[in-house]
């Protein structure tokens, strides 16, 4: 008896849809598993619910008459199983989030409070440190993070590409012959990031070629603003955001170092415990952000009110 509603849920489903494979898909089974639970509700009922072609299936005069009660049964599954979804999604009041610092100038900012509007009760804690918190111990629910994932422990998920640019000022630059290689970057004084390697990767825009270079930092930080603003004021090399650099560069403040090697940019990623059911506010957050960046095809940029 149980089995059979199972079946009468997958039968109900292809009829709906009028295709064993978009039928079986749209409820998560393959092909041959909802053929299978169909062949047999067959057999338990003896008789045929489909002529079937190579083209398309339609419902037997049997089919047509049980339809209704299959119809009634899948009715009352997807209301039972979206309602349980939506109580466990909007049950959660709370949610602690950390951001890496750099991201609230920006469309980040924006993507999160959109997200806020359609849950109007939640609660949100944001974290901003360009630090990698330990998320498990300080009971962070997701953090989106610069950088490729470390600690297996965790679940990641890519969420969009963030473009940067080796910077300085003409100030800073005229105290060393113009660079004309990569390699040439190596001796220059550098502002290093405490939480990222002391090497960068860079790629000729013409001929494809990629060079990883190494330097030794004479000042670091532990935030991407506080290297770029050390930067502006002739400190040093830096490699901040393209979207933190951008006015400047337009305005003349800041140049870009050897413009014709692209500096690999970086990826971000969601991170959340292994544990977070799939249902969870938090794991509509981090769609939320993969869909905002993604669909629109928009890159990381900065957002401002231009008034």
């Amino acid at each position: 008896m149980i089995e059979d509603i199972r079946y009468l849920i997958v039968f109900a489903k292809i009829a709906e849809i009028g295709s064993i494979s978009k039928g079986a898909k749209a409820i998560g089974l393959s092909t041959a598993t909802a053929s299978q639970h169909l062949t047999k509700l067959e057999k338990n009922l003896g008789c045929a619910l489909f002529y079937r072609n190579t083209r398309k299936i339609t419902l037997t005069h049997d089919g047509e008459k049980l339809l209704e009660t299959a119809k009634s049964i899948l009715e009352t599954y997807e209301q039972g199983i979206n309602g349980l979804k939506k109580s466990s999604i909007i049950g959660n009041k709370k949610l602690n989030i950390s951001i890496p610092a750099i991201f609230i100038h920006g469309y980040f900012m924006k993507y999160i409070t959109d997200f806020m509007r359609d849950y109007p009760d939640l609660i949100l804690n944001i974290t901003c440190d360009d630090e990698k918190n330990d998320i498990v111990f300080e009971n962070i629910d997701v953090a989106f993070r610069i950088g490729e994932p470390i600690d297996s422990s965790l679940k990641a998920k890519y969420l969009f590409k963030l473009p940067r640019s080796i910077v300085a000022t003409k100030e800073f630059l005229k105290t060393y012959n113009e660079p004309q290689i990569p390699n040439d970057l190596e001796t220059m004084k550098w502002i290093g990031l405490s939480m990222r390697p002391h090497s960068r990767l860079l790629k000729n825009n013409e001929n494809g070629e990629e060079i990883k270079i190494s330097y030794n930092p004479y000042i670091c930080v532990n935030n991407v603003e506080a290297s770029y603003q050390l930067a502006k004021l002739n400190a040093g090399l830096a490699a901040p955001p393209d979207y933190l650099s951008q006015n400047d560069i337009l305005s003349g403040n800041i140049v870009r170092v050897l413009p014709q090697w692209e500096l690999q940019p970086l990826n971000v990623y969601g991170i959340w415990p292994g544990n977070l059911p799939i249902n969870s506010i938090a794991y509509s957050l981090i769609n939320k952000i993969y869909s905002s960046f993604n669909d629109k095809n928009i890159q990381y940029h900065i957002y401002r009110d231009e008034n």
